[in-house]
């Protein structure tokens, strides 16, 4: 009764919150140094990965067919429906000593980078048995690794999430943490070692192949990222406190469709979604339109400082607008920037001195927003699975994880599946170094820029109904924090309790 009473308070625009309330919610942090440097450094490793050059990699080094690949993507998505939900309700009846996440993230992220690692070092072992695109041999390799490495990521993804989520219950915490962990650049580091090589290794100037770069590369990377995600596990603490009932499906369920918020983002990232058809025509811009994976790193030099200065406004920028407003900004400057380069580019993609520039314009739009961009929707993110503790008593990260990620993820793979399958019909021709047609050139860029954001655009619709208005988020906080208390309390008590019993009894 209570909850509701606070909740049409805030509906209403009281105009006071008091100020007890207010230092509750904002006057406490919870963070060490100890964690804070921990989450910066980890947090910058484990972006080191070249994901953005595998369907590149699976198409041109591991040779295997575009068809089966986008077949696979496909097929995955039935298995992905079950050992999602399994693992999801698993994760959130867990209660252990060392916390509801901690247990899983250790026990998944030695099987999860093996099965990772795998994908990228397969040639390795292949490469001397002439197998073509469409040998069963190499089809049934990258069906079990990828079976695997879906299944194990599955509830590795589950823990890593739900620690993110619970290692501090203080709003100013979150908001700066979140900053924290994305506010420095170094992830772009593997992709520009990356592009360097490849045009170095194409020049026969260091003396390794351009297939070696790709495997050596894509594996190095991420066992510097899954080092960085140990010692973040072995670091960091829950602190948001779980209430000792375990929760059912259907609680799980109530929290992810009770939640307005929730499914109005969910609704969102599906329609953003159906723009997820970028992926295998990143590299090929680069390497098969720009001519040179270097000048990836070129273009994106001027616009670097201004990544790290998007966090100086930030502040400023989250009193001024809503967080609606910001997630909204984040995304149309940066589409903004990309429909301008290409209404230019589209005729002048062999004059280099019109691409670049228009290149460098839209890095420049990027890096404006970048760090609202990272930020907002992460906090949003947050926020939603905090207000639906809010209203329902029970805190199912999980559960409402696996349901807002599953529509997103059937039509990412189903675009991902399609825009692979697009490569067939454009006229790319495969293999490393092969020169492409004008026509196909221009599909490419279209493919690489305008048509994700053709096909997203609907993202925005459900955005526009979202609300959450700082009264209503003060409460709310203020709420949840007396509320654990609460549990903290009643648990201690049943502690003594059974410890005065047990005195007795002896």
């Amino acid at each position: 009764m209570a909850q509701n009473t606070e909740v049409k308070t805030a509906d209403t625009g009281a105009s006071e919150i008091p100020k007890a309330v207010t230092e509750s919610v904002y006057g406490k942090r919870y963070v060490g140094a100890k964690e804070l440097i921990t989450l910066f450094v980890t947090g910058e490793v484990n972006k080191f990965n070249l994901d953005s050059y595998l369907s590149y990699f699976m198409l041109n080094v591991f040779g295997l067919d575009s068809g089966i690949i986008a077949a696979f993507a496909v097929a995955t998505l039935a298995w992905d429906i079950i050992n999602d939900s399994i693992f999801a309700y698993i994760v959130d009846r867990t209660r252990t000593r060392f916390g509801k996440f901690k247990p899983w993230a250790f026990a998944t992220i030695g099987p999860y980078a093996i099965a990772c690692i795998a994908i990228w070092i397969t040639p390795l072992f292949i490469g001397d048995q002439n197998w073509g695109p469409l040998s069963w041999q190499k089809i049934v390799i990258y069906c079990v690794i990828s079976v695997l490495k879906e299944t194990i990521g599955t509830l590795y993804g589950c823990a890593i999430g739900g620690l993110n989520s619970t290692y501090t219950p203080s709003i100013d915490d979150k908001s700066a943490l979140i900053a924290l962990d994305n506010i420095g650049d170094f992830e772009k580091v593997p992709s520009y070692v990356m592009v360097v090589l490849l045009d170095l290794a194409a020049a026969g100037a260091i003396g390794v192949s351009v297939e070696n770069v790709y495997i050596f590369m894509g594996a190095g990377t991420l066992f510097v990222s899954f080092l960085g995600m140990f010692a973040r596990i072995c670091v960091i603490k829950e602190r948001v406190v779980q209430v000792e009932e375990k929760p059912k499906i259907s609680d799980g369920l109530r929290n992810f469709f009770g939640n307005r918020l929730q499914v109005l983002l969910t609704l969102s990232n599906i329609l953003s979604a159906f723009g997820n058809v970028s992926g295998p025509f990143s590299n090929m811009f680069w390497l098969d339109v720009m001519g040179s994976a270097s000048l990836k790193v070129i273009t994106g030099i001027p616009a670097s400082p201004l990544t790290y200065v998007s966090y100086m406004y930030l502040p400023k920028l989250r009193k001024r607008f809503t967080m609606k407003q910001l997630w909204f900004i984040s995304r149309a400057v940066p589409q903004i920037g990309w429909i301008i380069v290409f209404a230019i580019g589209i005729n002048n993609l062999d004059n280099l001195w019109i691409m670049i520039p228009g290149i460098m314009f839209h890095e420049m739009c990027i890096s404006a927003v970048y760090s609202i961009g990272k930020v907002i929707p992460q906090l949003m993110e947050q926020e939603i699975i905090d207000y639906g503790e809010w209203k329902t008593g029970k805190r199912t990260e999980a559960m409402t994880s696996f349901i807002s990620s599953l529509a997103t993820k059937i039509v990412s793979e189903i675009q991902n599946a399609v825009s692979t399958f697009v490569v067939s019909f454009i006229g790319y021709e495969a293999g490393v170094g092969t020169v492409q047609s004008m026509k196909t050139k221009q599909a490419i860029f279209a493919m690489y820029s305008v048509v994700p954001i053709v096909l997203g655009a609907f993202s925005y619709i459900p955005m526009l109904f979202y609300n959450l208005d700082d009264k209503t988020k003060t409460i709310m906080y203020h709420e949840l924090t007396e509320r654990r208390k609460n549990i903290v309390k009643k648990s201690q008590e049943r502690a003594l309790t059974g410890e005065a019993a047990v005195i007795e009894k002896a």
